[in-house]
């Protein structure tokens, strides 16, 4: 649309140490959406066919994540103990159970209750949601994985069955079980789009009704004055809303999707008589390292930077190291940091750091032995020394594979000196602008230092036939409002605050 889609030459190794807020754009990134031109939600005709597999191979699944792809698994949860249950069901197994009602100032409602699965309850439409502006019925969200008491949480996961092809890792396996929340929608119910706040893969699963989805890529950010409430609606009011793919999941079926990928839900009356339900749950391995990559300029200013600490989620991929190096974007400096890190992990000395080089840093080397740790909200459950030593084998070998699809710009199979020049200046121009913008968040005058901090790196980065005619530039300098509240991305976690308050 503008300066920043860029081509995909941008990203060959040739070029080192490439602009570090390029992106390949998600027509070129992903397969499906070869030929894809985005339009407004009015204008929208579904063309791209989300990718979907019955039997998903173990390789086919890693492949999808790495790249960021969502896609249907249609056979998932077809054995699952929910399968057949309607919202009746929940009601009558738990019926103190405590769910939020979404959209239409429902608050929190009992499970017990039977009116939430009876009544509809209108909640405002919007033009652009697939309904068209019709008045729908808002969904139920229980919350079972962090707001029930734990006799409550474990009665339910005793019904809890993982899909398939995440029950080869303990990782897998056990967040999934340990992270379900509940979904509940009534016919004419649906969801708004939004884009969810975990820095994790996501899956929807569907026990009984068939919800239909509508799908859009994060949308390009600039600078953090182009963010926006990524929440319920927020992509709607600021026009940016431009779907990619349309498709129904059914029974037994399931979706998988990554971090940032913006989505809304509707429960189409005419094929749906009962209180649908639904699950919604996390899984941490692979990591979608190559999708994130890729895309981090637009994420560093979104709610996964601002609101959810992404930055230090990630920088272990980025830098390769335990703890991140403080970023510098003196080019010297940068190319010291590969050729000690190349030092490192290139054991064969051919130039080329390959997967298994990696897996024996990580698994062997005393230098690499951190990238076996792990810490999630289940471990303090596993007593079991064996699946202790198991589960940080399983982490050090995703993580070889993880670093490799992150470093790995041309996937051949191997990092070269000018792929992690790239990848390492990259992650630290974007860390020390995200420092700075951090620290200008906490002074008083925080939008005029943003605004300095914005400029300086567009000039540097965004003004590909100089600064003088630069509309990036000509964007920062337009912004309107001088306090911290005209800036989304200022709000992250004071949204999250008050909504941890309501709660």
């Amino acid at each position: 649309s503008h300066a920043m889609r860029c081509s995909l030459a941008l990203w060959t190794p040739a070029i080192a140490g490439a602009n570090p807020f390029a992106e390949i754009p998600p027509e070129q990134f992903f397969e499906p959406l070869k030929g894809f031109k985005p339009a407004p939600a009015s204008e929208f005709k579904p063309k791209a066919q989300i990718p979907r597999f019955t039997n998903i191979t173990h390789e086919q699944f890693v492949k999808l994540v790495r790249r960021g792809q969502p896609f249907v698994v249609d056979d998932c949860v077809k054995d699952h103990p929910m399968m057949g249950f309607v919202c009746k069901d929940f009601s009558e197994k738990w019926p103190k159970g405590q769910m939020k009602a979404e959209y239409s100032g429902g608050g929190r409602t009992t499970l017990g209750d039977p009116a939430w699965y009876s009544t509809a309850r209108p909640a405002k439409g919007w033009p652009d949601h697939m309904t068209a502006g019709r008045r729908i019925s808002g969904p139920y969200v229980w919350h079972v994985k962090d707001e029930e008491p734990l006799p409550v949480k474990r009665s339910v996961q005793e019904y809890w069955k993982t899909p398939y092809f995440l029950n080869g890792t303990h990782m897998n396996r056990l967040e999934a079980w340990d992270s379900f929340e509940m979904w509940f929608s009534l016919p004419d119910g649906g969801a708004m789009a939004h884009s969810d706040s975990y820095n994790e893969m996501t899956i929807s699963a569907q026990f009984t009704g068939t919800k239909k989805w509508r799908l859009m890529m994060f949308p390009e950010l600039n600078t953090i004055f182009d963010s926006f409430e990524s929440f319920d609606t927020g992509v709607y009011k600021v026009n940016k809303w431009a779907p990619e793919y349309e498709f129904d999941v059914g029974p037994g079926q399931c979706f998988v999707f990554p971090p940032g990928y913006m989505h809304e839900t509707w429960s189409n009356p005419d094929i749906n008589d009962v209180c649908a339900t639904a699950t919604t749950f996390q899984f941490n391995a692979p990591f979608p390292a190559q999708y994130i990559r890729n895309f981090l300029p637009r994420f560093s200013n979104s709610h996964l930077v601002s609101a959810e600490n992404a930055m230090e989620i990630y920088s272990s991929y980025a830098t390769i190291a335990k703890v991140q190096p403080k970023p510098t974007s003196d080019k010297a400096e940068i190319q010291r940091r590969v050729d000690s890190k190349f030092a490192d992990l290139d054991a064969d000395k051919d130039g080329k750091i390959t997967e298994e080089e990696l897996r024996a840093f990580f698994l062997t080397n005393p230098k690499g032995k951190w990238g076996q740790a792990y810490e999630f909200a289940w471990t303090r459950y596993i007593k079991d020394p064996q699946v202790k030593k198991e589960m940080a084998k399983e982490r050090g070998e995703y993580r070889a594979g993880d670093t490799l699809a992150w470093h790995d710009l041309n996937e051949d199979g191997h990092v070269s000196k000018e792929e992690l020049l790239q990848t390492f200046t990259q992650w630290n121009v974007l860390v020390e602008r995200h420092r700075a913008l951090m620290k200008a968040k906490a002074s008083k005058k925080a939008v005029a230092q943003a605004k300095t901090i914005e400029e300086k790196y567009a000039k540097e980065y965004m003004c590909p036939t100089g600064p003088s005619q630069c509309p990036v530039v000509d964007r920062i300098r337009a912004k309107k409002g001088k306090n911290r509240e005209s800036v989304v991305w200022f709000q992250g976690d004071e949204d999250e605050e008050k909504e941890r308050k309501e709660l």
